[in-house]
């Protein structure tokens, strides 16, 4: 068997369609179509192919899908998607020939983090990819909200997206910043009206508009899709400056989830505890439940690239709780890949550096290292989940970790999939 790993040409990428649908059967055929002609962000080299004696009959897509982290850093990050290869061809190892290609790529393109989503997550950890939760919420109203209930100066209105773009792009920063969101992509202007994250949910459906004497302001979106029962969001955003705009959001979605005799279910992807969510059953009189799925899957391609990248924001914790007198020294030993990084503090000042020589070796694994990293669990927490290894931080250390390291939420909105 001759196999032959490369990215296709554009006149084959026809073909590469045809492969995805063969792979993964008709019904995604129409989000294929979008993934490789509707996306400003496509590159013909972010496709990995394997052609097996002239024929192409496996396919991998590292997306191009930079991330926020704590809304105020952006770390370059690729998207696996699409791992698909033939039936009749498949347990001949392609699928793992070309995530090792794409894994060079991502170092080639300097890709800090790698994310995908799956549902067979033990063949993708053997390549160093580690489960991260994510929030999903579902409540039912049981009292539809009034209008009267508005508050004073804010409306909702259906999305007009050529008018309100700058305004929608503007809040979606702002949202993120505000609430210190990682994880959510960080979006090129162009890819809010492309038709792959379209079709995928990135369709803002309503606008929160903030009326004042000179002005009207776009504070707030959803994007809510109808089902048989209610509404289901994929994403949803609002200004931090004007918290109101979340209460007339939820009046606005509830009023609707109860339209035309529904049942009244909202439900949706989320940080965890949200303002909306909670704003939303406290509203409604609903019981508010929350579910943590981990088909999502982190890999850290660069662990010194991360923690550089971060190291300003961590300089700025530090600052802002006048740590002057904080000193300390960490070795992260990252199991797979195997990499090593020193986070060293001094003051109010953060180095990083590759050697080993630090107060405290934590040797950890990609999925342990993403919860602290990511804000998934507090240092408080999290030592303990070392302790079984024999690695223990006193509280000196631990609270040096919780000033660089603060917990906060994460998320990644359904139209920015790959």
């Amino acid at each position: 068997m001759s196999v032959i790993v490369r990215n296709p040409k554009q006149e084959e990428l026809a073909t590469v369609w045809e492969v995805l649908c063969g792979a993964f059967g008709e019904e995604p055929r129409e989000r294929f179509r979008r993934q490789i002609w509707e996306d400003s962000t496509f590159e013909l080299e972010q496709i990995r192919i394997a052609e097996v004696d002239g024929k192409i009959v496996s396919h991998v897509w590292v997306a191009e899908r930079p991330v926020f982290y704590r809304g105020q850093v952006t770390l370059p990050m690729g998207g696996i998607g699409g791992v698909g290869t033939l039936p009749e061809y498949r347990g001949r190892g392609l699928a793992t020939l070309l995530l090792e290609d794409a894994i060079a790529y991502m170092e080639r393109k300097g890709h800090a983090i790698s994310m995908l989503f799956t549902g067979i997550n033990p063949f993708y950890a053997r390549l160093g990819w580690a489960d991260f939760p994510e929030w999903r919420f579902r409540l039912q109203v049981r009292r539809v909200p009034e209008k009267s209930e508005l508050p004073d100066g804010y409306s909702v209105r259906p999305c007009e997206l050529e008018k309100d773009l700058t305004d929608l792009k503007a809040v979606y920063k702002s949202h993120a910043q505000g609430l210190q969101l990682s994880l959510c992509h960080a979006r090129p202007d162009k890819f809010w009206l492309d038709g792959h994250p379209q079709y995928l949910g990135l369709k803002p459906s309503h606008v929160v508009v903030k009326e004042s004497a000179s002005q009207k302001q776009v504070v707030g979106y959803a994007c809510a899709f109808p089902t048989e029962q209610g509404l289901r969001l994929s994403e949803f955003a609002y200004d931090p400056q004007h918290p109101q705009a979340v209460v007339a959001l939820a009046i606005a979605l509830a009023r609707e989830a109860k339209a035309d005799g529904k049942d009244g279910f909202v439900e949706g992807i989320t940080p965890f505890m949200h303002p909306l969510p909670q704003i939303l059953a406290d509203l409604t009189g609903a019981t508010l439940w929350h579910q943590v799925s981990e088909h999502m899957m982190l890999r850290v391609n660069n662990l010194r690239q991360c923690l550089e990248l971060a190291s300003p924001l961590m300089e700025k914790t530090l600052s802002e709780a006048k740590a002057d007198n904080l000193s300390g020294s960490f070795c992260f030993s990252l199991s797979q890949p195997e990499q090593k990084a020193v986070l060293e503090v001094n003051g109010r000042k953060v180095k990083v550096r590759e050697d080993d020589s630090a107060e405290v070796t934590l040797s950890v694994t990609p999925r342990e290292f993403c919860l602290l990293f990511f804000g998934f669990v507090s240092a408080w927490q999290w030592r303990h989940l070392l302790a079984h290894k024999g690695i223990f931080l006193d509280d000196r250390q631990t609270a040096l970790l919780s000033l660089l390291f603060p917990t906060h939420p994460s998320v990644y909105w359904g139209g920015d999939h790959f």
